[in-house]
């Protein structure tokens, strides 16, 4: 194990020498011939990973223009399965990728300015921390031992958290606020391009640099540690001497009032560390907006050139008008232009049109165009939707409605009424005889009263203390599990939903949707004050009651679980799986 480590360290050596310009030691044909080793040999899990994270650098090192003349080939004798890696094409970015990129932003832009808003109250601690996050790392980035420092053990912070009154600073600002999430979400996207770091480590290397920033006793603007030793010296000086009695009480009262001071400090930075360390796990969070495997949120669908599915749609740029529905492409003088409305806009590499309740996302990338439908962020049909999904998984008839039975149960933990003998199987049979509409309510009830008590803070703990209780502690961390995500994707977008939203008008007509093999209809009956807004609409299949839609709903069928989210004469909906 300690040879191998010796021969990893020389090749994270002789590949930083490579770096540097300079001829590696040994040659560069005994670099070829340590890498194929390394490469044949089963290198234990920590040392495997500085290897892999050595050889990223080799490899790019190689693909660069700007790199070093290349290495010289190794000689035949070598076996074929430990030079197979030594060439490998760099692979050109596909232009649905980078399509799908910009949707990113849009949408993370969209997401951003709503996680910014949550971050304007009290001290804005996660704000101040992405501050001091991005001011460190850009510093660090410029200095010779970034590159090799994965783990940070030469990183010395030397920009504190900036104080809530920072003349430089705006922490009121919405703006502001929107700009430093943003920024951080950037930072983040673009880290394995700064580090030859697998795009997964993202967190634990972001965490590990915010966490070097909060154990630096001078990164919250705090006075300087105290030295009471001279003091004490010279107390003990004084009473060897046989000073009189009046200059000991002196200097003991002296080194009494320093200690206290030096006291208050410690526990004023042991209280700083505690909120910023509360702080830090929201910041944390705020990387689930990043597209997986960096973070949590699922690749924006593009489809191929040339198709279509619904609310999405991917075409070639061809001369001429092209009408598509309600907007109209075309080109004039050389220039793109999408009409909607009778009003023309530029086409460049993003444009974001409003259309009544929706907005038109227009995403150029050279000679392809994407064009999406996406529901506006002050619209809360997608938020419903969101809402539905954890509705479905609550209302599961499965195990005697465990999930039900576990929120009221996490709900009676919180306000300290919690007694296991309460939530136990008979209550199913309440359940199962009340009305499905009057259920749902229930449901949402205490869902919102259950979020309102938690306070967003992580419900696994409580859950998992209340699911040994009840003898269900796997369901209980599954219902954690969505709790999670249900909080910490808002607003929601298509993609967090399952990427399978479909938007519909309701007009005077029924109107009929397909689940499989179901045919559900959907039947409006127009209020008696003739105002839209309430208008009441009916779901149902042949044969059975149709249920009402006020503002959500959730229908169960044998093929899945239809949720259907209305706002005015817009509804939205979405099937899944049956939990």
């Amino acid at each position: 194990m300690e040879h191998l480590a010796d021969l990893v360290d020389l090749y994270e050596y002789r590949v930083e020498d490579l770096a540097a310009g300079r001829t590696p030691k040994g040659g560069k044909r005994a670099l070829l011939q340590l890498r194929a080793f390394l490469i044949q040999t089963r290198l234990p899990g920590p040392l495997a990973k500085r290897f892999r994270q050595a050889d990223a650098r080799f490899k790019a090192l190689r693909q660069s223009p700007n790199s070093p003349p290349p290495v010289e080939t190794p000689s035949p004798d070598f076996p074929a399965q430990a030079l197979e890696h030594l060439e490998e094409p760099t692979p050109k970015p596909s232009p649905l990728r980078a399509i799908a990129l910009k949707v990113w932003h849009l949408l993370a832009e969209r997401e951003a300015k709503a996680r910014a808003k949550d971050l304007l109250t009290g001290r804005r601690e996660e704000l101040r921390l992405i501050h001091a996050f991005l001011q460190n790392y850009l510093e660090y980035r410029e200095k010779e031992t970034f590159k090799r420092d994965f783990n940070l053990s030469r990183f010395h912070p030397t920009h504190p958290i900036p104080s809530l009154s920072d003349s430089l600073m705006d922490l009121e600002d919405p703006k502001v606020a929107e700009a430093l999430v943003m920024e951080f979400l950037e930072t983040a996207l673009h880290l394995p391009q700064d580090l030859p770091l697998p795009p997964e480590e993202t967190r634990t290397y972001i965490r590990r640099f915010l966490n070097r920033i909060l154990e630096w006793d001078d990164a919250y603007g705090l006075p300087p540690k105290r030295d009471l030793m001279p003091l004490k010296k010279a107390l003990e000086e004084a009473k060897r001497l046989g000073a009189s009695a009046l200059e000991i009480a002196r200097l003991e009262e002296r080194l009494r009032k320093e200690a206290q001071e030096e006291r208050r400090r410690e526990l004023l930075l042991e209280e700083e560390r505690r909120r910023f360390r509360v702080a830090l796990e929201k910041v944390i969070a705020l990387l689930n907006l990043l597209p997986t495997p960096q973070g949590e949120t699922p690749w924006p669908r593009v489809p191929e050139p040339g198709q279509g599915e619904e609310s999405l749609l991917t075409l070639p740029l061809r001369p001429g008008r092209i009408p598509l529905g309600p907007l109209t492409l075309s080109q004039v003088e050389g220039t793109w232009h999408l009409g909607l409305g009778g009003e023309d806009y530029v086409l460049e590499d993003t444009l974001v049109i409003p259309w009544e309740d929706l907005e038109v996302l227009a995403v150029r990338e050279r000679d392809l165009l994407h064009l999406r439908l996406e529901a506006r962020s002050g619209i809360r049909l997608y938020e419903l939707l969101a809402e539905g999904r954890m509705l479905a998984l609550l209302l599961s008839p499965n195990q005697d409605y465990i999930y039900l039975r576990l929120l009221r149960a996490l709900y009676a933990r919180l306000k300290g009424e919690f007694s296991p003998q309460a939530f136990g199987p008979e209550l199913a049979e309440k359940y199962r005889q009340a009305p499905w509409e009057a259920l749902q309510d229930f449901a949402r009830k205490v869902l919102e009263l259950a979020l309102k008590r938690l306070g967003g803070a992580d419900p696994t703990p409580l859950l998992k203390e209340v699911g040994q209780a009840l003898g269900q502690e796997r369901e209980a961390l599954v219902l954690a599990e969505a709790l999670r995500e249900y909080l910490g994707r808002r607003p929601p977008t298509r993609e967090t939903l399952g990427g399978e939203v479909h938007l519909l008008s309701i007009g005077a007509e029924p109107l009929a949707l397909k689940v499989g093999q179901t045919v559900l209809s959907l039947r409006p009956r127009n209020a008696p004050s003739g105002d839209p807004q309430e208008d009441v609409l009916y779901v149902g299949q042949a044969g059975e009651v149709p249920q009402r839609l006020k503002d959500l709903l959730v229908y169960r069928l044998s093929e899945g679980t239809v949720i259907l989210a209305r706002e005015g004469r817009r509804l939205a909906y979405l099937v899944m799986e049956n939990p």
